[in-house]
């Protein structure tokens, strides 16, 4: 006799619910079986709550002010917005709260509660870096705390790259001591006992790419908006926080997954660096090639700044520094050790000072640059090699053709939908067009409108 389990894994365990699901889920139109159903399929999905969560902002949407509030369905606050909503109790016994410190946890927002870690305090405002119940869906620059030294029963996902600076005021209810304040710097750098880090971005559609923004959103709501100043030149410098997150995403965007952008909190007691009121912003690390960026007063201005530098690109064993001015330029400097000492000229012998080999470009433009001519990627992508016979370059071309659309059949055959497995084989057949563009390319003409005429007559 079959036996059939009346549970979620039977529905939705092992493939996700359809869009129509999710709406009728929102609405309040499916029966009680059929919602915890899709409420336990949506405890362990990121994906579909990412959708219910789209799915419920439009219906919000379409309710006229006049019409009815209940439209968006009680049942699926229950599953908890993300930030989730409903924090569970902490298991250890809270410390007392006589004054705020770092590494406390702290609840903020109304509608919308979100977990957040105490970084540091500055007068009436503090650095914290939101924390989710979502540690599955960590990515490698969010630090997962092991259940085992969470204030909770479950694991919890700490985002350095998301930390901001926000009124003191916005800290509503206080949770739990989650670290000691010394031991702050070491959690956001994943190094401390019982921490790890969650898998890299798998690419451009990835959720967790719009999760960390509706979260760096979530947290953009709480900060108190101010009269803008009447200058420019009065306008506050970006925070380091701010600085990191934007570089992480912008080379993230351009250079892909093999370049890793990790908050550098602090100078982990380079007490050079600390004189000289540097503010550490951020470590890039591409295949072993890493630069330290920070941000400065006025730059590298004398023996004393470029003897602290090096001191600094020694301490982190790195490759080069990028010197931000922020207080006073949006472009970086750039400085290996060789540019950070004094050199020859040549023919003259005079001695010549310390200068970047890299200026007046934006910070992520001038890492790219150091990257692309630096990188063990980069060496890897254009490999060249000594010839003493002319290359069939068309041939090389037409080759790596036939295998791309090889590896695209290889794939069609593992297909089960009739529709995909449609649209893998009509790609089999296209050697003979492709070498024709390469052809054209090689004459100089347009790639991208050989292709899209290729593809148009391919599609009809």
């Amino acid at each position: 006799m079959e036996v059939r389990r009346n549970d979620s894994a039977m529905r939705y365990g092992f493939k996700h619910p359809l869009d129509v699901d999710l709406a009728d889920f929102a609405s309040g139109l499916i029966d009680d079986e059929q919602r915890d159903e899709l409420e336990q399929h949506l405890r362990e999905c990121l994906l579909c709550r990412i959708k219910l969560r789209r799915l419920r902002n439009t219906l919000s949407e379409e309710v006229s002010p006049g019409g009815p509030k209940g439209i968006v369905s009680a049942a699926a606050e229950k599953v908890g917005d993300w930030p989730r909503l409903d924090f569970p109790t902490p298991r250890v016994a809270t410390v007392d709260v006589d004054r705020l410190l770092p590494g406390q946890l702290w609840a903020t927002g109304d509608e919308e509660r979100i977990l957040l870690l105490v970084v540091r305090l500055t007068e009436d405002r503090v650095f914290v870096a939101p924390v989710t119940f979502d540690a599955l869906s960590a990515d490698d620059e969010t630090v997962v705390i092991d259940e085992a030294i969470s204030p909770f029963d479950i694991s919890l996902a700490v985002y350095p790259m998301l930390a901001v600076e926000l009124p003191e005021s916005v800290l509503a209810v206080f949770f739990a001591e989650l670290v000691m304040p010394a031991e702050v710097d070491l959690l956001l750098a994943g190094s401390l006992s019982g921490t790890s880090r969650g898998e890299p971005i798998n690419g451009p559609t990835d959720p967790r790419l719009e999760f960390r923004q509706i979260l760096a959103d979530s947290l953009a709501v709480l900060e108190e908006v101010s009269p803008d100043p009447d200058t420019a030149a009065d306008a506050p410098s970006p925070q380091p926080e701010r600085l990191a997150q934007d570089l992480a995403t912008e080379l993230r965007d351009r250079r892909g997954e093999v370049c890793k952008v990790h908050r550098l909190g602090s100078w982990e007691e380079h007490t050079l660096a600390y004189s000289k009121g540097w503010s550490p912003i951020a470590r890039v690390d591409e295949f072993g090639t890493i630069l330290v960026v920070f941000d400065t007063l006025s730059g590298l201005v004398n023996d004393a700044d470029f003897n602290a530098a090096l001191s600094v690109l020694t301490r982190f064993n790195a490759s080069a520094l990028v010197v931000l001015v922020t207080g006073l330029s949006p472009s970086a400097e750039v400085f290996d050790a060789a540019s950070l000492n004094y050199g020859i000229g040549v023919p003259s012998g005079e001695t010549s000072p310390p200068s970047p080999m890299v200026s007046g470009l934006a910070p992520v433009d001038a890492i790219s640059k150091f990257l692309d001519q630096n990188s063990a990627w980069s060496e890897t992508a254009w490999t060249t090699r000594g010839s003493a016979s002319p290359s069939d370059v068309l041939a090389t071309l037409s080759r790596s053709a036939a295998s791309a659309l090889e590896e695209v059949a290889r794939q069609g055959r593992r297909a089960r939908i009739a529709s995909k497995i449609a649209g893998y084989e009509s790609a089999e057949h296209l050697g003979h067009e492709l070498n024709d563009v390469l052809r054209g390319a090689l004459a100089g003409e347009s790639v991208a409108e050989r292709i899209a005429n290729l593809a148009d007559r391919n599609d009809s």
